[in-house]
């Protein structure tokens, strides 16, 4: 088994469309690659949703005692998500329960050969942080966000909790843009790179994979650029 890189797709603030935003990369990143998500959110575990995914059981190799857990396979894509290992009452797990099931889910699925693993993150800045930089050693994080005051105090809370943790912000993915946002007034006081800003789009709502309809691999080219070039 091998990963060539590993990616963790972050926010502090919940629902600024960070699953949909890691789901878009995976679909675009696949086109030439071969891509794993780990789901990892457990309070909202929704890739399943997003890939269409109606049977919720994870397929166990009996015969492989090291990594039994066998990921869902759409096209060029391998899913596995921490929905199909734990119950409803998972959400309301204290801090070392939920490190310990993440760890479990990545140390016990056969991922493969994976060019790319991406790794939809819980929203916060709690113990799934600490248990993906310490433990899964990503490459570097990519940050999303929205553009309201909550989201980037959020936001620069995330950036201080990598770096504390010497994972790499490779750069963030402004969403939910309206054409009348100002960005010429408008500061970030970030100093990581915005790879792209993503237009609010209607249709990104109901849209699930292959997301034929949405034609937006352009909106993505500067980051899809971006993580293809980084050593």
């Amino acid at each position: 088994m091998t990963i060539k890189k590993t990616i963790a797709i972050a926010s502090a603030k919940g629902g600024v469309g960070k699953s949909t935003i890691c789901s878009f990369l995976a679909s675009v990143l696949s086109k030439d690659s071969k891509v794993g998500i780990l789901d990892a959110d457990i309070y909202g575990p929704n890739q399943d949703i997003l890939f269409n995914i109606n049977d919720k059981n994870i397929e166990v190799d009996k015969k492989n005692t090291d990594r039994p857990y066998l990921p869902k396979k759409i096209d060029n894509i391998s899913l596995n998500s921490l929905g199909f290992l734990l119950d409803k009452n998972a959400a309301i797990w204290r801090g070392p329960m939920l490190s310990a099931a993440i760890n479990q889910i990545y140390e016990k699925t056969n991922w493969g050969e994976l060019d790319y693993l991406l790794i939809d993150m819980p929203p916060g800045t709690g113990d799934a942080y600490l248990t993906v930089c310490q433990k899964i050693v990503p490459d570097f994080v990519i940050l999303v966000s929205t553009i309201s005051k909550l989201s980037i105090v959020d936001l620069r809370r995330s950036e201080h909790v990598f770096t504390s943790l010497n994972t790499k912000v490779l750069g963030i993915i402004l969403n939910n843009i309206h054409q009348s946002d100002n960005f010429q007034s408008f500061n970030l006081e970030t100093e990581n790179s915005i790879l792209d800003r993503v237009e609010y789009n209607k249709k990104f709502i109901d849209s699930t994979y292959p997301f034929d309809d949405l034609k937006f691999d352009s909106l993505f080219l500067n980051t899809i650029r971006t993580i293809k070039e980084y050593e």
